[in-house]
């Protein structure tokens, strides 16, 4: 295959753990693979693996950085097929206590695993319109987690922002319905990656080395058979779990709908002075 027929992925956090074996098996399969994250000792060693590998350092939370990997996909001057919203941290708190989170802290996990990916989400899909690649088929693949299903008392923040992430995730592919697009959502078990250092699990040694590789190319397989619900662990509850809310939610949505005008009141919003718009230039 060569250069130009490589189909082009983007994968933040693609250069350390799930992230890197996602991008490992990516590139396996004959995509050409962009991996962005925040430490450029990992990118180094991450591209020293895996020579293949395009690495770009990137702090998705920031709008500046965000402008520079949009730039740095549109100048490798092909269609971005696939993103893989896969960055992602978490942190034990305890509300009853003085050693919770700060506001920095909460917003930086609020940021990181909701906000950010968000974002990316929109300026892939402007990319898309803005570059004509609109009638192209696409992927959306978003890395979430079954703590996005239950509370996970350790960390309820992670739950929330992840639970958040997960609607966003299901809303967008109703969206989407009608294009080019197939949005995916992958629900791995809790790896053992350095995800979550504080918190105490002792069935996470299970989840090493061997498991991360096995669980990627589960979902690099689910990702190119089309599937919108990856469950690389395959634990039934989880899988129930989706199921039910998203007949829920094909229950309620017929009976909701955008009001006329409501355009007009978005843009009149983003026009506030204190909107941090943070948009690509030129992008509406």
């Amino acid at each position: 295959m060569s250069e130009s027929d490589r189909q082009l992925a983007l994968v933040t956090g693609g250069a350390y753990g799930f992230g890197l074996a996602l991008s490992r098996h990516l590139l396996a399969t004959g995509y050409d693979v962009l991996a962005c994250g925040r430490t450029e000792a990992r990118l180094e060693d991450a591209q020293a693996r895996e020579p293949d590998l395009r690495v770009v350092r990137a702090d998705i939370t920031d709008a500046a950085d965000l402008d520079r990997l949009c730039a740095e996909v549109l100048s490798i001057g092909k269609p971005l097929d696939l993103l893989v919203n896969n960055a992602g941290v978490s942190y034990a708190c305890d509300y009853t206590s003085d050693t919770t989170l700060s506001r920095d802290l909460a917003r930086a996990e609020i940021e990181t695993n909701f906000a950010a990916p968000v974002e990316l989400t929109r300026r892939f899909l402007w990319m898309r319109r803005e570059q004509g690649w609109e009638d192209r088929p696409a992927t959306i693949a978003n890395i979430g987690t079954p703590g996005a299903l239950f509370p996970l008392e350790p960390n309820p923040l992670y739950s929330a922002s992840k639970a958040g992430f997960h609607m966003f995730t299901m809303g967008l592919r109703r969206q989407l319905d009608d294009t080019p697009v197939t949005v995916v959502e992958v629900y791995p078990p809790l790896l053992d990656t350095g995800l979550g250092p504080d918190l105490d699990n002792p069935g996470k040694e299970q989840f090493g080395d061997q498991a991360i590789d096995r669980f990627a190319r589960f979902t690099v397989d689910g990702i190119l058979a089309g599937e919108h619900n990856i469950h690389p662990a395959q634990i039934d509850f989880v899988a129930d779990l989706v199921q039910r809310t998203e007949a829920v939610a094909d229950q309620i949505n017929p009976y909701l709908g955008r009001a006329e005008g409501w355009e007009e009141s978005v843009v009149q919003r983003q026009s506030l002075p204190s909107r941090d718009k943070a948009i690509l230039p030129g992008s509406p």
